[in-house]
């Protein structure tokens, strides 16, 4: 991972209420393969499980639907607004007596600060969530001490730095795409974190993970792809414009984006590409901070 500006501390995309619809529609398009890649995993019933990066819950309410009511799991948030919605979401579904959420960094997360009988997590996963950490291996090692010998490591992430995410090429989706690989270079957060993950683990002392890959994809009319990439940019278009990036000619970010990214997708009768998902997962067999070599 090379990053080309100082790295941000930190969420890069903020908490404003755009960001969380944000996440919110992102959450809903990806959950399918988050699903999947927990199960594959060895996600099962009966597990307790720490969710670190939680956000809104999204993560935790799927690891809650797998385990079932005789596990637990335990998401960690930093952001303490975050944490009361996540909370709340969690009773409106029907979750609290499996799901429970800390308010703290992962850097410095304890889980005996908050519940002294604890027992070591039968799983830890997180999604989205690494490539912003100024320290990722570093932070995964701290966060797999937490989890039992025989335990799973599950980390789902991204790569938004493909420069050819249409064919035939659809200039609008290109160039929208684009401002989010570019967002994340000037903040020194490599848009393509999801390709390093067997690195990150191995440097966090873990075994040699499996790695599985996927791109979202779409361009039938109604896709939810012309959402996720209209409301990401939507979102991030302050921090677009402080970071001194231009817009396209003549593009007007506001509620109408999303129409407008599907009229020229449909123009172009183009398929189009989302982000790149990667999924690694590993067992640790002896302990979290012993690397198996090849």
């Amino acid at each position: 991972m090379s990053d080309t500006a100082e790295h941000t501390t930190g969420y890069l995309l903020g908490h404003a209420a755009l960001e969380q619809r944000r996440l919110l529609i992102q959450a809903s398009y990806v959950r399918p393969w988050t699903a999947r890649l927990l199960r594959r995993a060895g996600l099962t019933e009966g597990m307790s499980v720490l969710d670190i990066g939680s956000g809104l819950g999204d993560v935790a309410f799927i690891a809650a639907e797998i385990v079932g009511p005789g596990g637990r799991v335990v998401g960690v948030e930093r952001d303490p607004a975050t944490v009361e919605t996540a909370r709340r979401r969690a009773a409106s579904m029907g979750f609290t007596d499996i799901v429970s959420f800390a308010n703290a960094d992962l850097t410095e997360f304890d889980p005996a600060g908050s519940d002294p009988a604890w027992r070591p997590f039968d799983a830890l996963v997180g999604r989205f969530v690494l490539q912003y950490l100024p320290d990722p291996a570093a932070t995964l090692r701290h966060l797999a001490g937490f989890v039992r010998p025989g335990g799973i490591v599950v980390m789902h992430d991204m790569d938004i730095s493909n420069p050819d995410v249409s064919v035939p090429r659809c200039a609008l989706w290109n160039d929208c795409y684009a401002l989010l690989s570019a967002l994340f270079r000037a903040h020194g957060i490599a848009p393509d974190f999801g390709r390093h993950l067997t690195r990150v683990f191995l440097d966090a002392g873990l075994p040699w993970p499996d790695v599985d890959s996927g791109a979202m994809t779409g361009g039938k009319p109604g896709s939810t792809v012309f959402t996720w990439l209209g409301s990401a940019v939507q979102a991030v278009e302050p921090l677009l414009r402080q970071a001194g990036i231009a817009l396209p000619d003549g593009l007007v970010v506001d509620d109408k984006l999303v129409a407008t990214l599907e009229r020229a997708v449909q123009d172009s009768r183009s398929m189009v590409l989302g982000n790149t998902h990667y999924g690694a997962w590993t067992r640790l067999h002896n302990g979290p901070h012993r690397s198996e070599r090849p």
